[in-house]
């Protein structure tokens, strides 16, 4: 599987590249009034707008820092078809690796407050947890701030 490389603070995670459409640099969002503070804002994409979670702030609870490497990975948010999108504001998003299921590994604990963290990859830059994206917003906040949304 390839895997898309990004960083939360310090600690390495992936993304399975095949739900990647794009990469876009760090530009500026339009601001979302009221929104939780995970929301970084809204990217206009192509036709549309898409909904920027600061992964930063979702998980560790502080903004992503702004650098060269941060970028907005746009994430298709529905079924093959469907337009809706998401994305996800990271750090460190600068490569990929190739990783095999034979270097996967189970976590070897359950994190209920944070289903989304899949298997770790054991690769030559050190451990690399796999994240399910689609598990990163809690289901009652998807529904109430993201389901509605559209590109």
């Amino acid at each position: 599987m390839l895997v898309l490389l990004l960083r939360i603070g310090d600690q390495r995670f992936g993304l399975d590249a095949r739900d990647v459409l794009e990469i876009v640099p760090c530009v500026p969002l339009l601001p979302v009034p009221a929104a939780p503070d995970w929301i970084a804002g809204l990217l206009r994409h192509r036709d549309g707008v898409a909904p920027v979670v600061d992964l930063g702030r979702l998980v560790r609870g502080t903004p992503v820092v702004r650098a060269l490497s941060t970028r907005i990975i746009v994430l298709r948010r529905g079924a093959a078809g469907d337009d809706a999108r998401i994305g996800l504001l990271a750090e460190g998003v600068t490569e990929t690796t190739r990783i095999d299921d034979a270097r996967l590994r189970a976590a070897g604990l359950r994190a209920p407050d944070a289903p989304w963290l899949g298997p770790i990859a054991l690769d030559a830059g050190g451990p690399v947890q796999l994240v399910r994206w689609t598990d990163l917003v809690p289901a009652d906040l998807r529904a109430a701030v993201l389901d509605g949304a559209s590109a």
